[in-house]
C-alpha cells in the first residue's frame, strides 16, 4: 500500500444495462484488455477490478454483469446478485447509459438501483462515435440527478480521460488499494479462461454459449522440440447435455478447433510467447450450482 496525504483513492462500480459497453469501457480506462467483449448479453459473468493508477491516485473500477430481463435461471439470480453484492462499499457509481437504443425494463432496473445508491454517481453517455443516437437527449435530461454527465467513445477512446477526471473530483483522500503498476486483480487462469469464453460466445448461436462455461486444468511454461519456449494450457469447455457438448465440438471436431484457434492466437500475442492449447468438451450439467 502506498499512503500520501493529498492522493484520492476510491472504488468505482460500473453499472448497466446489457451490453451498453461497460466491458470495453474498463478495458479503455485500463489500457490493455482484462474483460471479456462480444455482442451478445449476459457475456460478463464476474465482477473483477481494472486499476488506474494517476499522480491524483488511484481509482478500482468494478465491472459487473449487466442487468437483463429474462426468463428466472440459476446463471440470471447469480449475476443480478453480483450485481447487487458490488455495490456494497463503493465509493461512487457511474452508471452506463447507450443512447443508441431506446431505454427498456432494464434501464429502469438499474435506475432503480442507482437511485437507491447514497454515493455520487457519473452519468456516461457510450457510443459518441455513433452517428445517430437518438435517445441522447433522454438521457442528458436526467444529468441533474448524478454530481457529472459524461459523454464518451469506450470503442475509440474519446472522452474516456474527461471520466477519470470527474471522478477524481469525487473520490476520498486515501492509500492505493493496489501498489502502482497493477492494472486488475484477475489471476493468469482466470483471465484464460475467459479469454477462451469470448471466442466460444462468438462462434457459437444464441442458445449455446449460456449453457457453457471455460475450467483451466493447467498452465506450464515448456519447451518445443527445437528447445523454445511454449506455454502449454490445458482447459475444458463445461457445457449442461450432450447435445450441446455436440454442437460446441461440431462436424469433425471443426467448432473446437475454431475456438481453440482463435483462443490460442490471442495468447500468444498477448504473451510472445509459443502456445500451446490443449482444448476439450465435457458435459457437466450441474456447473452453475458451483457459481460462487
Amino acid at each position: 500500500m502506498t499512503e500520501h496525504p493529498h492522493l484520492k483513492s476510491g472504488f468505482a462500480v460500473l453499472v448497466g444495462r446489457t451490453n451498453v459497453g461497460k466491458s470495453t469501457l474498463l478495458n479503455a480506462l485500463v489500457g490493455t484488455k482484462i474483460a471479456i467483449v462480444t455482442p451478445k448479453p449476459q457475456t460478463t459473468r464476474d465482477t473483477y477490478h481494472g486499476v488506474v493508477t494517476r499522480p491524483e491516485g488511484q481509482i478500482v473500477f468494478v465491472d459487473t454483469p449487466g442487468i437483463f430481463k429474462t426468463q428466472p435461471s440459476k446463471l440470471v439470480q447469480n449475476l443480478h446478485h453480483k450485481v447487487r453484492d458490488a455495490l456494497e462499499g463503493i465509493d461512487l457509481l457511474v452508471h452506463v447509459v447507450d443512447p443508441t437504443r431506446p431505454p427498456g425494463p432494464e434501464d429502469q432496473r438499474v435506475t432503480d438501483l442507482v437511485t437507491q445508491a447514497t454515493q455520487p454517481k457519473v452519468l456516461v453517455l457510450n457510443k459518441a462515435d455513433q452517428t445517430e443516437r437518438p435517445f441522447r437527449q433522454t438521457w442528458l435530461e436526467q444529468g441533474s440527478k448524478y454530481v457529472s454527465a459524461i459523454e464518451l467513445s469506450a470503442l475509440t477512446g474519446k472522452g474516456v480521460d474527461l471520466l477519470v477526471q470527474a471522478i477524481f473530483r469525487h473520490l476520498p483522500v486515501g492509500p492505493l488499494h493496489y501498489p502502482d503498476g497493477q492494472v486488475t486483480n484477475v489471476t493468469n487462469e482466470f483471465w484464460i479462461g475467459e479469454l477462451i469464453r469470448e471466442k466460444l460466445f462468438l462462434q457459437t448461436g444464441q442458445e449455446v454459449p449460456y449453457t457453457a462455461t471455460v475450467q483451466v486444468e493447467q498452465v506450464e511454461d515448456r519447451k518445443d522440440k527445437a528447445g523454445k519456449p511454449v506455454v502449454y494450457i490445458k482447459a475444458a469447455i463445461l457445457t449442461t447435455d450432450d447435445r450441446h457438448q455436440r454442437m460446441l465440438i461440431g462436424a469433425g471436431g471443426r467448432r473446437i478447433k475454431d475456438i481453440g484457434s482463435a483462443a490460442r492466437k490471442e495468447f500468444e500475442v498477448a504473451m510472445n510467447k509459443k502456445v500451446f492449447l490443449d482444448l476439450s468438451v465435457l458435459v457437466d450439467e450441474h456447473w452453475m450450482d458451483h457459481l460462487a
